[in-house]
């Protein structure tokens, strides 16, 4: 598979309805063991023992999908008008894809002209149906995109790096979010560490690499620490490095995003100019403060900062209050803290020595401490209620209308011209 190919079935497709009707018993398998598929998670699949004229006759009286594989045993004189009729019965909207009994480059290109998405021959592989599938929703309904979502913390010590873990871990493990953590602090960081891995490259090596065309020197960077979660295994640079010019951080975000549908980014001791530069990008920001007087006011210049920085825009930017209860009777009470701040915190976690202890010294996952269930918790309800990540993504299942855009560019429309 080429690197393009990789790129264009290697994310999370869009919503959209996959109907099949088909005789081949094995096709018929590929396509319903794509409903486990992570990429897969929008899409719905309606899948048929038949030919088209039984999806003819099924469409006349259901909404046709956004993509359609019709088989038929015949590709004779009169093929091409029983395709008009099916074309009569579905939405200008559906893409069609037909599988044939040979391999006909006269039929092909013929069908091909009249605005059909593929010819298919059987037997054809799992893998070729997913890449088909991915690579016709995608060029018509185009990519969902991904979500960066970048954590900061107000000044040192708040605990930013293990509330940006603890984000990542809950959208693996409760959610199955396939997501990439990564640190831009360069020799300062721990974060691999911290998953039970260990520091494989640099920045530099790393953001060299995903600039060039050697994808499997890129991939070895990428460390998987569950199903869902990988994280990139940087830090193996000298504390004293310099760090790494925020374009080539950028482009390295760029290359990540298409791969893994949440990026969740360290900033806590990225350099200023990196720091900048992912916070006007992020689609997220999350602030993360304690309730001490000095971090409150760093925290309340931060967040003025960081709206200056986005062009005044106040719109996702969420604040994060770690460590409550940990100077208790010296700590600014809830009232005056959003008072100061114009801003609620979306997550108040409580104080808790064993978790931070453990991960500061224990090289596991938070998930591998009991102790971290509630702050898991609290970071799962965060992502699915504020982010919007997650479990909450719902299948649309209904036709665009006629007066919607034709996003999937009229395929069949063509054959009722």
């Amino acid at each position: 598979m080429s690197d393009n190919s990789e790129i264009i079935t290697n994310v999370l497709l869009p919503t959209a309805r996959v109907a099949l009707f088909v005789r081949d018993k094995d096709m018929r398998e590929a396509a319903a063991s794509l409903k486990d598929d992570w990429r897969f998670a929008r899409v719905t699949f309606d899948i048929h023992d038949g030919d088209v004229a039984s999806a003819t006759e099924y469409f006349r009286v259901k909404d046709s999908p956004n993509l359609l594989f019709v088989e038929t045993e015949e590709i004779g004189d009169g093929f091409t008008d029983r395709l008009e009729v099916l074309a009569g019965s579905c939405s200008e909207h559906t893409a069609a894809v037909v599988v044939g009994p040979i391999n006909d480059v006269y039929l092909y290109r013929q069908l091909i002209d009249m605005g059909v998405s593929d010819y298919l021959v059987c037997p054809i592989s799992k893998t070729v149906l997913t890449d088909l599938i991915a690579k016709i929703l995608i060029e018509k309904l185009g990519s969902p995109g991904s979500r960066l979502v970048a954590f900061v913390g107000a000044k040192g010590g708040v605990g930013t790096s293990t509330m940006a873990q603890a984000c990542a871990l809950s959208a693996s493990t409760a959610l199955n979010q396939k997501s990439i953590i990564l640190d831009a602090a360069g020799g300062r960081s721990y974060l691999s560490v911290a998953m039970g891995t260990e520091a494989m490259t640099t920045l530099h090596e790393a953001t060299r690499v995903a600039s060039g065309t050697d994808q499997d020197s890129f991939k070895r960077m990428i460390v998987k620490v569950d199903d869902y979660l990988s994280v990139l295994a940087t830090g193996a640079e000298a504390i004293l490095d310099g760090p790494v010019a925020s374009e080539q951080y950028e482009a390295l975000l760029s290359k990540l995003m298409v791969t893994f549908p949440l990026v969740i980014c360290d900033l806590s001791q990225a350099p200023t100019a990196m720091a900048s530069a992912v916070l006007v990008r992020a689609h997220e920001i999350v602030v993360v403060t304690s309730p001490s007087l000095p971090s409150l006011r760093a925290a309340r210049s931060f967040l003025q900062e960081i709206k200056t920085l986005r062009g005044g825009a106040e719109e996702n930017v969420h604040l994060v209050l770690n460590q409550k209860g940990m100077s208790q009777g010296f700590e600014i009470s809830d009232s005056d803290i959003e008072t100061a701040l114009k801003i609620h915190p979306e997550v108040v976690v409580p104080w808790a020595p064993k978790v931070f202890g453990a991960a500061e010294t224990s090289g596991k996952p938070l998930t591998e401490n009991p102790a971290a269930k509630e702050i898991l918790g609290l970071m799962q309800k965060f992502l699915v209620q504020t982010l919007n990540i997650g479990k909450g993504d719902a299948v649309e299942t209904d036709t665009p209308s006629s007066s919607s855009p034709k996003i999937l560019g009229g395929i069949l429309g063509k054959l009722k011209k």
